[in-house]
């Protein structure tokens, strides 16, 4: 069967084609060069357009079941969703993802995609502490002296005195409480459960929000294969390097008591936004 295109439809292709380019080079710049937060929320406006962070994902997660609707959409919004689903640590980075549903255009812009997303994100994975995590991403400033650690510690433990559980998590050897080896090994860890966290709370000493830092989470240590096995050694530690010394307060690994003399030290609220996403894949049969 003969088809005929008009001069205007063929350039409205070559057009949508060379955006649909540029839009997958532009993204991976933003990643690198403005951060992560900030090229995910540039991307969820334009493909999602006031849409919750909850009913992206669930959009995210219809496309996982039925991949073949990616097949069908413009080449433009699939790359964006594309991009979302490997930045967020979704189907385009999970070793079951059925490329075969896929035609042969999407599956290479799917490929194309998830090799530009870990590329970009690989330079996230080699931090010691989390609090250099989010250097670029702050929205405000971070405790980082001790004077402001210690009335950041405070301000959690009198804020949620109520909500504070001690933490699934061991400090394993040569931790000290406050870094002194005169008051002797950390014997565990207190935390405050996320759900007690507001979304919108900036965590102190990361200067983002909750919600900004779990989207962080997601994007640096979900995005590539084997992301969720990474995220469980980070929470959980495995006796594996970056367990519960990622979370000191500083890069002499040092933690501090709970409460006056305390052998148990208090976690910070960033553990809990990660033990937290830690359990919602889980749930998900992520791990």
């Amino acid at each position: 069967m003969k088809h005929t295109f008009t001069r205007q439809k063929v350039r409205q292709i070559i057009l949508e084609e060379l955006q649909a380019d540029l839009l997958i080079e532009s993204a991976a710049n933003q990643i690198l060069e403005e951060g992560v937060l900030d090229a995910v929320k540039n991307l969820k406006s334009k493909f999602f357009p006031n849409k919750s962070d909850e009913e992206v994902q669930d959009e995210l997660d219809e496309i996982e079941k039925n991949p073949e609707t990616l097949n069908t959409m413009p080449r433009t919004k699939r790359i964006g969703i594309l991009f979302l689903a490997g930045m967020l640590g979704g189907f385009l980075t999970q070793g079951g993802f059925d490329y075969e549903a896929l035609s042969s255009a999407s599956a290479a812009d799917a490929r194309r995609i998830a090799s530009s997303v870990d590329a970009a994100s690989q330079k996230s994975r080699d931090v010691q502490n989390f609090m250099q995590m989010a250097s670029a991403e702050a929205e405000s400033g971070s405790a980082s002296t001790p004077e402001q650690v210690d009335a950041a510690i405070k301000r959690i433990v009198r804020d949620y005195m109520q909500s504070i559980e001690a933490a699934p998590i061991s400090p394993g050897r040569g931790i000290f409480i406050g870094g002194d080896v005169r008051k002797g090994p950390l014997k565990g860890f207190a935390y405050v459960p996320a759900s007690s966290i507001p979304d919108d709370e900036i965590l102190p000493f990361i200067g983002v929000s909750k919600k900004d830092y779990e989207t962080l989470l997601r994007a640096t240590f979900l995005s590539g294969e084997g992301g969720d096995q990474r995220l469980e050694d980070l929470v959980m530690g495995q006796g594996k390097k970056g367990s519960s010394g990622f979370w000191a307060y500083d890069n002499n690994r040092l933690f501090q008591g709970f409460q006056e003399d305390s052998s148990y030290a208090m976690l910070p609220l960033e553990w809990s936004v990660a033990y937290e996403l830690l359990n919602k894949r889980k749930s998900k049969g992520r791990l």
